[in-house]
């Protein structure tokens, strides 16, 4: 009975504690200097939902509108809060600067009041733009000054716009004193900083040497989840963000998302899940494309509504379902992958760890844990990365020992190989010799008959030519003793005719294989001594636009040149009388695509109706053209005008 009282008297005296400090109000002396005073039991507390009280309004309200700090009920998150407490400094209190500091808080207003005089107005927040708050504070510390034998009224108004519960923990210390606790938490977390770095360009530079692509997503993991706990931390918002707070808080979450997304796909590549487990791939896919949808929704949410509160809740419940996949992986390919990929299962579990730390203390301490967050988001990528450059070492040692292997597997194999080629090489040279021997004694009987051949062929067109020659002389001295003008046309006619022949024998080119005739040469060398014949004295004009590289076959060479004799001398007979003008001819050959068009035109009398039948040389210019496998059209109007159409090939 006894122990049960005195358990009873002591729990009495806990509760009138909080009270009892409330009346009293801070009392600062020497003693204190270099600890941690925590306002939290001295505060009174007053809501302001609307938002409609000032300081002085504050500092004149009556004691009993206030409420002790624990005894306050909110009846939202995101009111504004004003804190009212006592401040005293004894006479022998010899340091005068000190810190009071609080905790991720997103608007923080500070009045203190020296008897009933406002001696300092300072603004503070995560949310607070760096242009309004005062150089010599920090976004989460005022710095103040207090006089020893003093009394300050102090007055505190909050607003915690992120939805968060707001958790008033404001502590009171002189400055040396917390900017000892600072160094120390900074300099954690600068040498944190560091390794991240330094593994984040050893990454870099392994991918740029290796082109391995692991070291890609190891690099993406380390500066996105780096980057997250640096968001964190205040420098993060007054080096990036001074002026707008808010901005650099929304892309908190986008680097821890895709943060992960990194960490998934180094899971994916280097633990080749596509080619251990197809089932496993895919949702773990699924879960990679779900996570900027997810991550759009909640900067949705933030963006809208600022209910940060309610995000961090959503990610912590998600969060449950990473562990569950990354633990269905460590479980599922355990057995599958050789001992330098076990060692990223290693990193997995550290994964696992640090995501359940992180979640812990997190959903106990609200945005108090961020303080942590941090120190154990780095710690947990660095120990990671480590286990992952471990198991790439393995992997390259196991490499280069199968490379060597290979090496000499390949060595015995090209030996072999080279053994066997050599015996095959001697065969075969064996074989070609004698087909070389019988290919030149081919060779030899080819050579033998070609010139053979060619001598005929030679002799064949030398004859041809004598041949033509003899005609053309013959008539030409037969020409003198006919006596009969119209014999005499016709044998010119003749001579014309051979002429023609004889020409495209002359002009036929035989160096290339498929033997040709310049048909500009030809024309002109027609013309010339058609004209001789008819026109001696050259009085009618020929202009010839024909392109100069442009041949026909022997085949069709012959026809085409008989073709131009007819012309010019159907021309030269009926086309022109004596008191004639400026007669003239003009041929134009043009060439297309697939086919060669020769137009022939003469300025001549013409005739009003055509008359095949009486004509022989329009007769054979017909059958020359069906030869030619052509088209001709004749117009009759001011001269004789023929359109040839012929197939180039």
């Amino acid at each position: 009975m006894k122990l049960t009282s005195a358990l009873h008297l002591c729990l009495y005296i806990l509760l009138s504690l909080p009270s009892f400090c409330l009346g009293k109000g801070i009392l600062i002396s020497e003693k204190d200097i270099g600890t941690e005073i925590s306002l939290k039991p001295f505060f009174y507390a007053v809501e302001d939902s609307l938002d409609k009280y000032s300081a002085t309004d504050i500092l004149h309200k009556q004691q009993s509108n206030f409420d002790h700090l624990e005894q306050l009920k909110l009846t939202a998150p995101d009111h504004t809060v004003w804190l009212k407490t006592v401040i005293q400094t004894s006479n022998d209190l010899s340091h005068t600067d000190f810190c009071l500091s609080f905790n991720y808080l997103t608007f923080v207003d500070l009045y203190l009041f020296k008897d009933d005089t406002l001696v300092a107005h300072r603004k503070g927040g995560v949310f607070r733009k760096r242009s309004e708050i005062s150089i010599k504070d920090q976004r989460l510390a005022f710095s103040l000054s207090f006089s020893k034998s003093s009394n300050y009224q102090l007055l505190l108004k909050v607003k915690h716009t992120k939805k968060f519960p707001p958790i008033f923990n404001f502590q009171l210390q002189d400055a040396y004193t917390h900017l000892q606790l600072n160094k120390n938490l900074e300099l954690t977390n600068a040498w944190l900083q560091g390794a991240l770095a330094i593994l984040f360009l050893y990454a870099c530079i392994s991918w740029l040497v290796n082109r391995y692509r692991p070291f890609i997503w190891v690099a993406s993991f380390l500066l996105l989840i780096g980057l997250y706990g640096f968001s964190l931390q205040p420098q993060y918002i007054d080096l990036l963000f001074p002026s707008y707070p808010e901005t650099g808080w929304l892309l908190v979450l986008v680097y821890l998302h895709f943060g992960i997304v990194s960490f998934y796909m180094l899971m994916v590549d280097f633990l080749e899940i596509k080619k251990n487990d197809a089932v496993l791939y895919r949702l773990i896919m699924y879960f990679i494309k779900g996570i900027p949808f997810f991550t759009v929704l909640c900067l949705t949410n933030n963006i809208l509504t600022s209910n940060y509160y309610l995000t961090n809740q959503i990610n912590l419940y998600i969060s449950l379902v990473h562990l569950f996949c990354i633990g269905y992986t460590f479980f599922i390919l355990w057995n599958k992958l050789d001992s330098s990929q076990r060692f990223l299962l290693y990193g997995i579990i550290v994964f696992a760890i640090g995501a359940v730390a992180l979640v812990g203390v997190t959903f106990i301490l609200n945005e108090q844990g961020f303080i942590y967050a941090p120190i154990i988001t780095k710690t947990t990528i660095i120990l990671i990365t480590i286990l992952f450059l471990a198991g790439i070492g393995r992997k390259l040692r196991q490499h280069e020992q199968e490379k060597i292997a290979t090496l000499k597997l390949l060595n015995k194999l090209h030996s072999e190989h080279n053994t066997l080629i050599e015996h095959k090489v001697e065969e075969r040279t064996i074989e070609l010799q004698a087909m070389n021997s019988k290919l030149t004694l081919q060779q030899e009987e080819l050579i033998s008959q070609h010139n053979h051949i060619q001598t005929l062929m030679d002799e064949l067109n030398h004859r041809v030519k004598n041949n033509l020659q003899m005609l053309y002389s013959l008539s030409t001295f037969q020409l003198p003793q006919i006596q009969n003008e119209k014999g005499k046309q016709v044998l010119n006619e003749m001579r014309s005719r051979i002429k023609a022949m004889m020409l495209v024998n002359e002009h036929l080119n035989t160096e290339t294989k498929e033997q040709s005739v310049q048909v500009s040469s030809l024309t002109k060398e027609i013309k010339q001594h058609i004209q001789y014949i008819y026109d001696p004295q050259q009085k009618v004009k020929i202009d010839l636009d024909i392109p100069g590289n442009f041949l026909l076959s022997t085949k069709h060479s012959l026809p085409f040149g008989l073709i131009l004799t007819e012309l010019f001398t159907n021309t030269f007979k009926h086309a022109f009388e004596r008191e004639h003008i400026a007669p003239s001819i003009k041929i134009e050959i043009l060439l297309s695509k697939e086919e060669i068009h020769l137009n022939y035109k003469d300025n001549g009398k013409g005739a009003e109706k055509l008359d095949t039948r009486a004509s022989m040389g329009i007769s054979l210019i017909r059958d020359l053209a069906r030869q030619l496998k052509g088209q001709l059209q004749i117009n009759t109007n001011s001269g004789f005008h023929y359109f040839f159409t012929f197939p180039k090939h």
